[in-house]
């Protein structure tokens, strides 16, 4: 009873972090964002080219309402930038910005009523959840300064539904391995030299591992699917693939590579080189883990922590992820859909003379390690000469995409997440490996007849 209980905590746990778009929320920045005013609009006198300082005074003082879930250190870097758009952006738009870890239960609530905040953040994946809530925003290349062109097309396609466009990029949301290079050094190990296979991972994992200083050489976490996938399909390939005829094969039952990949993580925990948490991240940037997986929103907190770590691309393959992007809901007014794009301009450009690298896109690659989906950041001298940055960066920064199916179109593959999440922890928690594909080959092809129908699944 108590393994199924935690079970569902951790699973309701898991569905709010796919939303979050980052894997820490550890604090809560949402009392340094803007503060609350009333909401007064006024239409601007031309909505059909993008508002420059000189056309300030044509737009009356607005305020619009930003929810998102960037509960974790990179939370702090989003007020920062917020703040600094309410004090310089030329239109008299006020952000007041909302971060909460009830960010998916707000939008449940409010979005059917028309009573959500006019901006969101979420990741692009959850764009088919609330579509009919979520504005296309096709116009914002008429109604700003911004140029289609400016923007990876990959990542930029992740935000559309058919030939509408629904969201603008905000971030890679893309995973890495991380090491610490302290416990490395500890255990013998170059501090310079990560794993590079799964076998590796192991025998470095186990040479790390002090039970009495509560050090770990793993960190994985058993019911995060983003993380396992990641590695999972580095074995046994895609949970989900998208046949020519346009219909779904669910691949996980009788995988073997899927199988191969539950018996080393059955492994590690059965070992003890791994702990059974879900604090992983508190605990590497406590100096107790020695090697995990997880996405940039980490390096900040642990930089901030003292932490002597490393990333780099999971034994040297391309990072896979999703994409988080801006979207505007159904709850604005014309007159906040057309600030919600002003700030979007400013977003990605500043004011009129800002420098590439002082934008709030910029910064945002700049001090968190994100690979940049706006092309002129990725062009700069500033982005181009990071170590971190190059380190992580995409060979093709054409292959960002969900990364669970072949298809960014798939609707379902948010409950993917989840029915991966809940198959590695029941393995962990000693259900038999076979019994707990098969269960989630079944809740896999229920999630494609759900959002695709009975006749796209491959029987």
């Amino acid at each position: 009873m108590k393994s199924k209980k935690l079970a569902l905590l951790l699973s309701a746990a898991m569905v709010v972090s796919s939303l979050a778009g980052c894997g820490s929320s550890s604090s809560s920045a949402n009392e340094a964002s803007a503060p609350a005013a009333d909401k007064t609009t006024a239409a601007a006198t031309d909505n059909t080219t993008a508002a420059g300082p000189e056309e300030a005074e044509a737009s009356a003082p607005i305020t619009i309402d930003f929810w998102n879930s960037w509960t974790g250190p990179d939370g702090d870097t989003l007020v920062e930038l917020v703040n600094k758009f309410n004090d310089e952006n030329p239109w008299q738009i006020t952000v007041n910005m909302d971060i909460s870890s009830s960010f998916a239960e707000k939008l449940s609530t409010s979005l059917p009523t028309g009573d959500a905040s006019p901006l969101i953040l979420m990741g692009n994946g959850d764009r088919f959840k609330y579509q009919e809530y979520l504005l296309p925003i096709n116009d914002v290349w008429t109604n700003t300064t911004l140029k289609e062109e400016d923007f990876n097309a990959n990542s930029l396609d992740t935000g559309r539904i058919g030939e509408d466009l629904y969201s603008l990029p905000f971030q890679n949301s893309l995973y890495y391995m991380y090491w610490n290079k302290d416990l490395f050094e500890k255990a013998g190990l170059d501090p310079e030299t990560p794993p590079q296979n799964f076998e590796e991972w192991t025998q470095m994992a186990a040479k790390i591992t002090d039970p009495d200083s509560n050090v770990y050489g793993s960190g994985l976490f058993m019911a995060y699917g983003n993380q396992e996938m990641c590695l999972m399909q580095q074995k046994g390939g895609l949970a989900v693939e998208q046949q020519s005829d346009g219909k779904y094969k669910v691949n996980i039952e009788g995988n073997e590579g899927y199988k191969e990949y539950l018996e080393w993580m059955k492994a590690l925990y059965t070992n003890g080189d791994n702990p059974q948490e879900n604090e992983i991240d508190s605990m590497f940037k406590a100096g107790q883990i020695g090697i995990m997986v997880n996405g940039p929103w980490l390096a900040p907190g642990a930089d901030e922590s003292g932490v002597n770590f490393g990333m780099c691309k999971i034994f040297g393959q391309e990072p896979l992820g999703d994409v988080a992007g801006f979207f505007i809901t159904s709850s604005a007014t014309d007159e906040e859909k057309l600030a919600c794009e002003r700030f979007l301009q400013w977003w990605y450009q500043g004011n009129e003379g800002c420098a590439v690298e002082d934008t709030a896109v910029s910064t945002w690659s700049l001090k968190l390690g994100f690979p940049t989906t706006y092309v002129p950041t990725g062009e700069c001298e500033a982005y181009k000469s990071n170590e971190r940055l190059a380190a992580l960066n995409l060979d093709d920064n054409s292959k960002d995409s969900i990364w669970i199916t072949t298809s960014p179109e798939f609707k379902g593959w948010g409950d993917l997440v989840t029915v991966i999440g809940n198959m590695t922890q029941a393995v962990v928690f000693d259900t038999l490996i076979d019994e707990a594909m098969a269960q989630a080959q079944e809740d896999a092809e229920k999630a494609v007849t759900t959002y695709e129908g009975a006749d796209a699944l491959v029987q």
